[in-house]
């Protein structure tokens, strides 16, 4: 019979959580699964999770560790070389990660590995060889309020909405009391719209383009609704990021995840609102951000732990486990997309445009090496959105800074 014991460690704030059948506790492979503190329903669902591969592989021992100081924890494993078989990385740490050396290369462990969103796999893939499986992901996509809209006579937004059709949109949605769109000072807001608009880090010859007229024009863009009065900061419509100001009614459009949605059914019951793509840019091309978390193996488990922790890998990440997480009640989506229409049956209509999002979706992670590059972006976006530096500006003064790290690390 499964004993399930639990110890509370105060001092860390973190539960350790271990599943053993303790007659055969001998004969069993012990391994460690360490991820990151979430939501409450989404830390049950992973110690179901664990649960259930226990009772199928009852010759593996788990044991979890759900912590909030759970990266402080993980580098402090990595530097005394005794870290968990088995760990969460997201997209930004991988490039660190891989270069420190601590990531299994999971190439040929991975299971039905054709089954993952290609998007989602190349985050935690390098030179061909892909390291991880992502678990999950989110991408974003525009929120529309249909109430404002219909007061003012708009059609919805659709697939083939256009910048300049988000343009008309703003403007006509703009009163007194609501501006057409709330527009964050994050990089990870408008970047998507870079991407759509032919712009990138680098040209195809490897030379620094991230200042390239498209670019401009798509950050050019994205702050104009800012700089005409038809958008807003969410800071200067008395909230704390875009979903709050959305929901509030004070802005009737904005660019979110589908984090979004559980936030604003829970805590905005009157919002009347759809979402949408992401408007193409006047190429006619899409893009979108994606971001995402894999389960990663511990480059020294070695022998039966490392057979065990691709085991448990693979179970967290197949195809029952994603369509389990199509289900589930927090906002993620599962990163197969043979879970798609469970996801979609759960969230409804306004589940399908990050869907539809995940075939095309970019990722914003940088090259290892380049994170005085992903600063200047970071903190100059602000100065961009609060009208103190023009598009053209920071992104000149950021390909300066890549094209100084890539001579560098040449």
């Amino acid at each position: 019979m499964l004993k399930k014991r639990v110890v509370m460690m105060a001092t860390a704030a973190m539960v350790v959580l271990s599943l053993a059948t303790s007659a055969m506790a001998q004969d069993q492979t012990l391994i460690r699964l360490w991820s990151g503190s979430s939501s409450p329903v989404e830390n049950e669902y992973l110690e179901g999770q664990v649960a259930a591969f226990e009772e199928a592989n009852p010759d593996i021992d788990v044991e979890l560790l759900i912590s909030p100081d759970y990266g402080t924890q993980l580098q402090a494993g990595f530097a005394s070389g005794d870290y968990p078989e088995v760990f969460s990385v997201g997209q930004f740490e991988f490039p660190t990660y891989r270069d420190s050396g601590v990531l299994a290369e999971g190439q040929e462990f991975i299971e039905d590995i054709d089954g993952i969103y290609p998007s989602l796999l190349n985050a935690f893939t390098y030179e061909g060889v892909a390291y991880c499986p992502p678990k999950d992901f989110s991408t974003l996509a525009l929120y529309y309020n249909k109430d404002l809209f219909d007061a003012a006579g708009l059609d919805y937004p659709t697939s083939e909405w256009t910048w300049e059709d988000m343009t008309a949109a703003a403007e006509a949605l703009t009163t007194d009391d609501v501006v057409g769109f709330s527009a964050s000072e994050d990089l990870n807001r408008w970047m998507g719209l870079v991407f759509a608009n032919g712009g990138s880090l680098f040209d195809a010859d490897g030379a620094v383009a991230i200042n390239s007229p498209e670019a401009v024009a798509a950050l050019d863009f994205y702050s104009s609704f800012v700089a005409n009065g038809t958008g807003a900061l969410p800071s200067s419509l008395e909230s704390g990021w875009n979903g709050e100001a959305f929901g509030k009614g004070a802005a009737a459009m904005t660019i979110e995840g589908n984090w979004a949605l559980g936030y604003l059914d829970e805590g905005f019951t009157d919002t009347n609102y759809g979402v949408a793509e992401l408007p193409s840019a006047p190429s006619g091309d899409k893009s979108t951000l994606v971001f995402t978390v894999c389960w990663a193996v511990a480059a020294n488990a070695e022998d039966a732990k490392a057979e065990a922790a691709w085991k448990l890998v693979n179970f967290l990440t197949g195809e029952e486990a994603a369509a389990g997480l199509g289900e589930a009640a927090f906002g993620v989506m599962p990163a197969r997309s043979s879970a798609g229409d469970a996801w979609l049956a759960a969230k409804g209509e306004n589940g399908q445009a990050f869907v539809t999002g995940a075939d095309y979706a970019m990722t914003t992670v940088w090259p290892l090496g380049y994170a005085d590059f992903n600063d200047v972006i970071a903190k100059g976006s602000i100065e961009v959105m609060n009208g103190a530096k023009s598009a053209q500006e920071l992104l000149d003064e950021a390909a300066e800074v890549a094209a100084e790290i890539q001579a560098e690390l040449e």
